[in-house]
């Protein structure tokens, strides 16, 4: 996929792929159960800059995962020990991970930071870095926690979520509606460096918000799937 559609298609054979869902439904996983400790984490949307303009690289998550089950994410995870307290190292470890990128920690820049809500089997104080494919590199699908992936561009992911063609938390949504304005990865890195807003998102009932609204929170709460 390059540009042309939102939901990740490069990757294993699965009966789990994009799945049509109604208003409200969101992915089906337990919603109220004991409160767990929140660990840190890192996400790495990362950029391309194709003909067609600005990409980025989405995976499909297994329908049997037990975080964030059947949506549409983008690579990363919890911080390890090796990691040494720096989520830079995990950004770059997981996006390696996952699919095959290496990334130089210095070179990821802050967009935004999210805290998984109340009630969900895990939860996570996640930063989200933006970050450049390096040249020379290619990202596949190398997971076992997603089923397909490949590049969109931030608005095909949005339209194709809209049509209920697959799903989107409220973080993926909001970083991708963040970067609709941009044309190439030059462009999104400088925005993000100068106007990234790190105050953390906290998101307490459902889209009840502690603070304040996020990016995109009006066109989120609108659309096709909410998390």
């Amino acid at each position: 996929m390059s540009g042309s559609g939102a939901v990740p298609s490069q990757g294993h054979e699965s009966g789990a792929g994009s799945s049509a869902g109604g208003r409200g439904q969101g992915a089906h996983h337990p919603r109220s159960l004991a409160d767990v400790p929140i660990r840190p984490a890192a996400t790495v949307v990362l950029l391309r800059t194709a003909p067609s303009g600005l990409e980025v690289f989405l995976q499909h998550r297994a329908s049997g995962m037990e975080f964030a089950p059947d949506v549409t994410v983008f690579p990363g995870g919890g911080i390890e020990p090796a990691d040494d307290g720096d989520l830079t190292v995990t950004a770059a470890r997981e996006t390696m991970e996952e699919c095959g990128v290496r990334l130089d920690p210095d070179d990821l820049v802050p967009l935004s930071r999210w805290i998984t809500p109340p009630g969900r089997p895990r939860r996570y104080d996640t930063m989200f870095y933006l970050a450049a494919l390096p040249a020379g590199q290619e990202a596949d699908c190398r997971t076992t926690e997603a089923v397909s992936a490949g590049w969109s561009s931030p608005r095909a992911s949005i339209d194709s979520w809209l049509a209920g063609e697959h799903k989107l938390m409220a973080p993926t949504y909001s970083q991708l509606f963040q970067l609709l304005p941009f044309e190439t990865v030059e462009d999104a890195l400088g925005w993000a460096a100068e106007s990234a807003d790190l105050t953390p998102v906290a998101i307490t009932d459902g889209m009840t918000r502690e603070d304040r609204r996020f990016p995109g929170y009006a066109e989120y709460a609108a659309g096709s799937t909410i998390y």
